[in-house]
């Protein structure tokens, strides 16, 4: 049975358009400080004190473009590509982008060891509070030092919040297509604006330091940012 051109064409057309991206976009999470990319381990400044983080782990929940959830909860490790980024399904254009800063109060009731070592929520990861029964929403390890310069006399660093009361969201308007590519900035400089580098170092959410944990929490949403590119 010999086909048409005419009849093959608008088959090839469709079996063409399968697999070429048009119906996904790609998310990218970038680390900044103060606009400026940098690296886990490099040391940066605020005003005359030398801060160095060492350890930059967080979750995001409930990634939705436009209405619909696309990613339930990632697992970010600044230290490892492949966990920031991803691929979301789309098959039409959307005019709004919205995560959850940690992990959603559903998903923070979740038993760790019941996931396998590759599940974002794996106890592998090590973001889970055993005296709190509930994940570490962001846990982020360093040193600062007043003194310019990180070595010697080095002052702990250590910011771990959780709690369903801590988790944040963020809503962003913008159009958004398949085929797109999103980067989703973390300036960790507006993670700690505000924040006392002497006197602020050290908070695991708990009733003692729990105004701390508080202030990170809050700095969130103001500290990502969204660019369709």
């Amino acid at each position: 049975m010999r086909l048409s051109l005419l009849s093959i064409l608008p088959l090839a057309f469709l079996f063409s358009s399968c697999g070429n991206g048009s119906e996904q976009v790609t998310l990218e999470i970038n680390l900044v400080n103060n606009g400026i990319p940098f690296e886990v381990g490099e040391t940066l400044y605020k005003g005359d004190t030398a801060i160095k983080f060492e350890l930059i782990h967080f979750y995001l929940s409930e990634i939705a473009l436009g209405a619909e959830v696309k990613e339930s909860v990632v697992f970010v490790n600044a230290q490892d590509s492949a966990s920031m980024h991803y691929t979301l399904p789309l098959s039409k254009k959307v005019d709004q982008f919205s995560f959850g800063m940690g992990v959603d109060s559903l998903n923070n009731m979740q038993d760790p060891t019941s996931f396998d070592s590759n599940h974002p929520l794996s106890s592998a990861n090590a973001m889970y509070w055993s005296w709190a029964t509930m994940y570490r929403f962001f846990k982020i390890d360093g040193r600062v030092n007043a003194t310019g310069s990180i070595g010697v006399d080095d002052q702990l660093l250590a910011w771990h919040t959780g709690k369903n009361a801590l988790y944040r969201t963020k809503e962003t308007n913008i159009n958004i297509k398949p085929g797109a590519h999103l980067v989703l900035t973390f300036d960790i400089a507006g993670l700690y604006s505000g924040v006392s580098l002497a006197t602020e170092t050290m908070t695991h959410s708990m009733v003692d330091d729990y105004a701390i944990a508080v202030k990170l929490s809050d700095n969130l949403p103001a500290a990502f940012s969204l660019s369709v590119q």
